[in-house]
């Protein structure tokens, strides 16, 4: 595209982006292109639109991106914002609150997104996140009932009571415990498993057992793990004035099963995926954008994080905002050890 047209289309995007709505020659030449004429600008605009970059949503009104303007300027004319420091700082302050509990990072994570981008946000745990124990007790119900409490990293509790072989009294039970938090402390599923392989037969490996089966259980709930946040930006959107089209986003983020498979088709191994309108293969999503990207404390530690919003979606604001997120919540997952 010539550099005249790249420069018109860049400031039809950031116009219409402001205000929502449509812009003509007279404000682009009284704003950006004082230099040239209105006829000449006239002239521009409608040879975008017949390239199918633009569109005139009436006959006497302005211009607008379509899917392949907004397209065309994030894949070659958009230039990430710097975010502002007060921004950084409520990212920082906001992601320092989180603990080792992967759905209260999860959460805290999609809301922080949601402030900052001002839009919907989505965040799912990282791929393969792992429950650690912290403690285990055994509490003696009945000669062969044992109640197990296992408290996992980050506060989370997991009680069941297993029906155990040999009968056993609590003092024997109080031993096994603290013989358990000294092997088992700060391990995760493998490294319990392979505890519990190695066990002789007994109660011991029964216990164990149980535990290898809540640990397992734990990591398969995480993996499915996806949270949203900041519908309510949506409503001050003027794209979802009516309430049928946030309805059909509202349809997508609360079927976490399909959202998760949703998120990992998307992002696929790239960083970064911005999806535009009709490029959005399901249809509830052909009237948004979504922005993502992955976060995690590791290449094999991986979630995604994302932003939905209208097609006029400040492009180069949110995705310098986003990988801000992305960027703090990795390094506070580091030093939490999730």
């Amino acid at each position: 595209m010539e550099n005249r047209k790249q420069a018109i289309l860049r400031a039809v995007v950031h116009e219409f982006t402001t205000s929502a709505v449509p812009v003509g020659s007279q404000s682009l030449h009284s704003r950006y292109f004082v230099n040239l004429s209105s006829a000449t600008i006239r002239s521009e605009l409608a040879e975008l639109a017949d390239l199918g970059y633009l569109t005139q949503p009436h006959t006497s009104a302005g211009r607008i991106p379509t899917d392949s303007g907004y397209r065309y300027f994030v894949d070659f004319l958009m230039d990430l914002e710097e975010v502002p420091e007060r921004v950084q700082h409520f990212i920082n302050d906001e992601l320092r609150q989180t603990t080792a509990d992967v759905q209260g990072l999860v959460e805290r994570v999609a809301m922080t997104t949601a402030a900052v981008t001002q839009n919907a946000s989505v965040a799912s745990a990282p791929h393969g996140s792992q429950g650690r124990i912290k403690h285990v007790d055994l509490v003696s119900l009945e000669p062969k009932e044992v109640l197990l409490i296992l408290l996992l990293e980050g506060n989370l509790l997991r009680q069941q009571v297993v029906q155990v072989t040999d009968a056993a009294a609590q003092p024997e039970l109080t031993l096994l415990a603290a013989g358990l938090n000294d092997s088992l402390g700060g391990k995760g599923g493998e490294e319990v498993r392979r505890h519990y392989e190695g066990a002789a037969l007994g109660m011991e490996k029964e216990l164990l057992g149980r535990i290898v089966a809540a640990l397992d259980q734990y990591e398969q709930g995480a993996e499915n793990l996806v949270v949203h946040d900041g519908v309510r930006n949506l409503l001050r959107q003027p794209e979802f004035a009516e309430s049928s089209r946030l309805q059909q986003v509202l349809e997508v983020l609360e079927e976490t099963r399909y959202l998760t498979v949703l998120l990992r088709q998307l992002i696929g191994n790239s960083d970064l995926q911005i999806v535009i309108g009709s490029e959005n293969a399901s249809s509830q999503l052909q009237g948004c954008a979504v922005v993502l990207t992955t976060y995690g404390p590791s290449n094999q530690l991986k979630g995604v994080l994302g932003v939905i919003g209208p097609t006029r979606m400040a492009y180069s604001q949110t995705v310098a905002r986003l990988r801000a997120v992305a960027r703090g919540a990795s390094e506070r997952m580091q030093e939490l050890g999730v």
